[in-house]
């Protein structure tokens, strides 16, 4: 049987060819429709979708780079305390290499002036014991005079045994822990030259000098800045040092960690003290010879030192030759200890009691 007419095409097909045709042709085009709907609500929700997305991408990318420019910000304060603590130490140096050239120059005329009385004392038949009592007082003099340079400008009965208020002018706003040279010099300009100037000040009145300077002072945070300055202008150096162990870069840290006080440091660093552990030249009796020898022998701080025997230190001392066999460490240990635990005004004392480094009999 032929059809010969089918959807007024005019082809002649067979009749189940024509009931499939009209079975499948609805299919498809409901399959069509419905395919272009999906694809339609689709988009629409990805649309939707990519908006939010991007704009929690944006404010990501904003507070990240908060955080990068506030990260640039502190790095480039502790880059200016680098550069003035490096400058500070080169004229310290070119003093400190002047000094020496003159404490040699004594030392030479000592040393000369001892071997005369080293002969004279053969000459007048001395005990071997008093000849040798004699040399060991000339060989403890090439420590004496590095101990008295270092402590060139001395100490004072103030906090930590220094005299802070001798030391810093009331000018000298960089002993705050978050203001650096150019700070200094910015919040000059704006009317803020002292301590008192600045405790008079709130933090709110400070944040506007800041901001106005640009996106590197932006960041800062000056929250501590006035108390400092208050604990200062105050004379109470202890509670500033104190106060200042607790911060970062001018801010109070988060954790249970203590920082080097600003202001001790710098203090410490005028006076000719070593903030350095590993300088073992601070203890009266110890040159840089023997500093060699202590590190050689596994004492390489303050506190390593603090805690060795008398009968330890005579040891190295002894295997180093005769020169150093004379050296008496008796009071090291005891030096060491105070200079670990910042007593810096009892080590004063004890030092200017000592002779050479020794007891007194």
């Amino acid at each position: 049987m032929q059809i010969d007419h089918l959807l007024l095409l005019q082809i002649s097909l067979p009749c189940w060819w024509a009931m499939l045709l009209a079975c499948i042709l609805p299919f498809l085009l409901g399959l069509l429709l419905g395919s272009l709907l999906w694809r339609k609500s689709k988009s629409g929700s990805n649309t939707t979708y990519g908006a939010a997305g991007i704009t929690a991408d944006r404010d990501q990318a904003i507070t990240r780079a908060s955080e990068l420019e506030k990260e640039l910000m502190d790095i480039r304060y502790k880059l200016e305390e680098s550069d003035k603590l490096k400058l500070e130490f080169r004229d310290k140096l070119a003093t400190s290499d002047a000094n020496t050239a003159g404490w040699r120059a004594k030392f030479e005329v000592l040393s000369a002036a001892g071997a005369g009385a080293a002969g004279v004392a053969a000459g007048a038949m001395l005990s071997a014991d008093e000849i040798q009592a004699l040399q060991a007082k000339l060989a403890d003099c090439e420590s004496k005079y590095e101990v008295l340079m270092s402590r060139s400008l001395g100490v004072d009965v103030e906090s930590g045994g220094i005299n802070y208020s001798a030391i810093f002018q009331t000018d000298n706003l960089q002993i705050v822990e978050g203001i650096g040279p150019k700070v200094n010099e910015l919040l000059a300009k704006s009317g803020i030259v002292t301590w008192a100037d600045l405790a008079a000040k709130q933090p709110e009145e400070i944040k506007p000098i800041l901001e106005e300077a640009g996106s590197a002072y932006r960041m800062m945070d000056p929250t501590s800045w006035p108390r400092q300055a208050q604990l200062a202008n105050e004379g109470k150096w202890a509670e500033l040092v104190e106060f200042q162990k607790f911060l970062d870069t001018g801010r109070e840290n988060t954790g249970d960690f203590a920082n080097p006080s600003k202001a001790e440091q710098m203090a410490l660093g005028i006076l000719g003290f070593s903030i350095n552990p590993e300088d073992l030249k601070i203890v009266e009796g110890i040159g840089p010879k023997i500093e060699e020898l202590l590190k050689a022998g596994g004492i390489n701080n303050w506190t390593e030192l603090s805690t060795s025997t008398v009968e330890r230190l005579k040891e190295i001392l002894t295997e180093a030759g005769e020169r150093f066999r004379l050296a008496n460490p008796s009071t090291w240990s005891k030096q060491a200890q105070l200079a670990s635990e910042g007593k810096w005004q009892e080590l004063k004392d004890y030092q200017d009691f000592l002779t050479a480094g020794n007891e007194p009999v």
